[in-house]
């Protein structure tokens, strides 16, 4: 089993969390209301809203400004954030698994080992948003825009990238496999070491792809569709 064949929670991967905290509504209401002071006054009063460590499951926070706040190792896992933006949001470690985040702004947020199994990312903007080691499995990014993020190591087993711009990411040792990758841009994407075995790569366009292999390129469902850079264009047949 190499390294991309495993999960991040394997216990070779995972690493002791602490006991998340509990916060009440109120607590919640009392965060938000000095983060968006924060944010209006560009940082001279209020104060950025930090939930590390929270225990915010199955919180409804759609369509909330939370810019810059921290939620590393925070657990928010079912919860609602529809149209919520996290530009530049720490969501480092957290369980974000479940969680609803269609259309959400996540441009350079930091999800470095987030646990997002089953998330529905559909339409999110992840555009330089850093997803290394982050456990995607089953995630749904319909037309998820990650051009140039960072998914290098990332496992992505399952995951729906069906239409997705993956163009200039940084998929270095990422596991695809089974994933949608149907229509989608990954043109300029950094692929050395990707797996994609299984995966359904219908008309999905890997032009200027850096790192190609042919026996990448071969271990997936493609057709004539299909683009491939254009040092691997004559060595695979059509429909391989």
């Amino acid at each position: 089993m190499t390294e991309t064949d495993r999960p991040p929670d394997d216990p070779d991967f995972r690493q002791s969390q602490p006991t998340p905290q509990p916060v009440t509504v109120a607590e919640v209401e009392e965060l938000l209301g000095q983060h968006r002071e924060w944010l209006e006054s560009k940082a001279q009063a209020g104060q950025r809203a930090s939930f590390h460590r929270a225990l915010l499951q199955d919180a409804y926070l759609q369509g909330a400004d939370l810019r810059g706040a921290d939620f590393s190792q925070a657990v928010l896992q079912g919860a609602e954030l529809q149209n919520a933006n996290l530009y530049r949001a720490n969501l480092s470690q957290a369980n974000l698994q479940g969680s609803s985040l269609q259309r959400s702004r996540l441009r350079e947020a930091t999800l470095e080992g987030a646990h997002l199994i089953g998330a529905n990312l559909q339409e999110a903007d992840l555009r330089h948003a850093v997803l290394v080691r982050a456990d995607l499995r089953d995630a749904d990014l319909l037309e998820a825009r990650l051009s140039n993020a960072d998914l290098s190591t990332a496992f992505c087993k399952g995951a729906n990238f069906f239409m997705a711009d993956l163009s200039s990411a940084n998929c270095t040792e990422t596991n695809l496999q089974e994933a949608n990758l149907r229509l989608a841009q990954v043109q300029d994407a950094k692929l050395a070491g990707a797996e994609f075995r299984g995966g359904l790569l219908h008309a999905a366009d890997f032009l200027d792809a850096l790192g190609l292999t042919m026996r990448q390129a071969t271990e997936g469902e493609v057709d004539g569709r299909t683009r491939w850079p254009t040092y691997l264009r004559d060595e695979i047949p059509t429909g391989a």
